[in-house]
């Protein structure tokens, strides 16, 4: 399955005047690949993927258009969606946790020994072979670890075997390993031909280094979208290279996160850093430039993988 879009989606709050969540979006994913979206706090990340999913709530305005194969339609089954929160019975072990699910979900015309296959395949597929026969635990109940709980909501919703994979920030209150494990189970689902779309906040390098692709929100609008390992290089060119040592998604978000302009206003000040400041593009530029800059270079056909047939004003995915 491949996703690609071109063009102009909008996402406007009614009620808030102008205010756009998402502002002339445009991009696309294939088959095979898994994408991050990533961007600070409030930039429309999760926005974007209600989006792509069609999860928008009802007091949501959104222009322009989605294509699922190269038609608009409703996506249903094939399609799946971890949220960021865990809705999980602590008083189940993993396994019943699965299999209950199964049972649902599944085609009740679904021979039973193949609905077990199903269910061991998954348990095997997210790792969950070690903790299968234990309780997911609640605050009183000691139960499985952070991480494999999340391991078991992507386990909920792999059982369709969808296609199309989209993820509220799995890794979010995880340590560095289980963040690690998740997204490299998410990689290796994508690898059998599933097009996994993934938002995250402040991936480790380790973790960054997963992803395929990168889209880059700031504001509502698209800072970059690419393959991930070509935002560095993107970067330089426009300016604002990475520091060697530090992680590229850290210094992607330092560049677009307006946040950083009072701390920019205060380092300033230090007779320590004013001379370090004169060499440093990021001291002296507000993040409204930088984020100007980007999203002009990306809409020129700058960006790594910009499909100038596509500039259309209606966001696409096809199979």
């Amino acid at each position: 399955m491949e996703i690609e879009g071109g063009g102009n989606l909008t996402v406007v709050l009614p009620n808030s005047g102008t205010k756009k969540l998402l502002h002339g979006i445009s991009g696309y994913a294939e088959p095979g690949r898994i994408m991050a979206i990533m961007g600070p706090s409030g930039s429309g990340k999760s926005t974007l993927l209600d989006s792509l999913a069609g999860r928008l709530s009802s007091n949501v305005v959104m222009t322009g258009n989605i294509f699922l194969n190269g038609q608009k339609a409703r996506l249903s089954y094939g399609v799946a969606y971890v949220t960021q929160e865990d809705v999980l019975l602590g008083t189940l072990t993993v396994r019943e946790t699965i299999a209950y699910s199964a049972h649902l979900r599944l085609p009740t015309s679904m021979p039973k020994d193949e609905v077990e296959g199903v269910i061991e395949g998954t348990i095997l597929e997210m790792g969950l072979q070690d903790c299968a026969d234990r309780l997911i635990g609640t605050w009183h109940l000691r139960g499985i670890s952070g991480g494999e709980k999340k391991r078991v909501c992507i386990a909920l919703e792999i059982l369709i075997r969808p296609r199309l994979l989209f993820l509220d920030e799995p890794t979010s209150g995880l340590d560095s390993a289980s963040a690690f494990f998740i997204i490299q189970a998410l990689k290796s689902m994508a690898r059998d031909g599933r097009t996994v779309i993934s938002s995250i906040h402040q991936p480790s390098s380790e973790v960054f280094a997963l992803f395929d692709d990168l889209y880059l929100l700031s504001g509502g609008q698209s800072a970059y979208f690419g393959e991930a390992k070509m935002a560095v290089k993107f970067f330089a060119e426009e300016g604002f290279p990475c520091p060697s040592r530090r992680n590229p998604s850290d210094h992607f978000l330092r560049c677009i996160n307006s946040d950083f302009d009072v701390v920019t206003a205060t380092l300033k000040g230090s007779m320590r850093l004013r001379e370090t400041h004169k060499s440093d593009p990021l001291m002296n530029l507000a993040t409204a430039d930088i984020r100007a800059m980007l999203a002009q270079s990306m809409q020129e056909g700058h960006g790594p993988r910009f499909r100038p047939s596509l500039t259309c004003k209606e966001l696409r995915l096809t199979e």
